[in-house]
């Protein structure tokens, strides 16, 4: 017995059923049988040019495919997409946050309000007493002179980072908000060349 391939589509070209047959099955309303070896699962058939396509790439994991269309879709509401991108914003925001304090354990870190509180008024006036700076300074062996200028240096470098950090997240999350379209709202992301050094 011949066996023969055939490909039987729905009206938007989608793959109903596929195989090798002496004798294709019956075709299902509002189908079409081909007499055509069967082509990738991802393939639609093209009525107008009598041929099968393969679709684009997947733009993003959030487009699903239409097949009526031949072409992916985003199916989330303009507010679904405004959410999503405010989360990766708010994500992103808090990688690069995180990069100005790496390498510090969380011990250390619990210090530095009491260091930047002595540096500061120190800086503020230098006959201000700075008892925990200078005990460090004691512990480093360096003249507590020099711990204070160090951690004022340190202090004034991160306000200076942080304050460039928050200024464009809450720069982002504004237009991201102002925008009105989902396309507007994805082309808003937090751009790492404006990410401080």
């Amino acid at each position: 017995m011949l066996m023969r391939p055939f490909v039987i589509v729905d009206e938007c070209g989608r793959q109903v059923m596929a195989g090798m047959s002496p004798q294709p099955p019956a075709c299902p309303a509002g189908c079409t049988l081909l007499g055509l070896e069967p082509p990738t699962p991802a393939s639609f058939w093209d009525f107008a040019a009598q041929d099968w396509r393969e679709p684009a790439p997947r733009p993003t994991a959030h487009h699903v495919f239409d097949w009526a269309a031949h072409d992916w879709i985003d199916p989330r509401t303009v507010k679904e997409v405004r959410a999503a991108q405010l989360r990766a914003l708010n994500a992103a925001f808090e990688a690069a946050a995180a990069a100005l304090t790496a390498g510090y354990p969380a011990s250390e870190r619990q210090t530095w309000p009491l260091q930047q509180e002595e540096a500061m008024a120190w800086h503020g006036n230098p006959g201000t007493p700075t008892p925990y700076l200078d005990g460090i300074a004691a512990v480093r062996g360096i003249a507590p002179e020099d711990m204070r200028a160090k951690t004022r240096d340190a202090v004034l470098q991160w306000r200076a980072a942080s304050q460039q950090l928050v200024g464009l997240r809450q720069q982002l999350r504004d237009a991201i908000q102002s925008a009105l379209t989902a396309e507007e709202i994805e082309a808003i992301t937090w751009p790492p060349s404006n990410l401080p050094t």
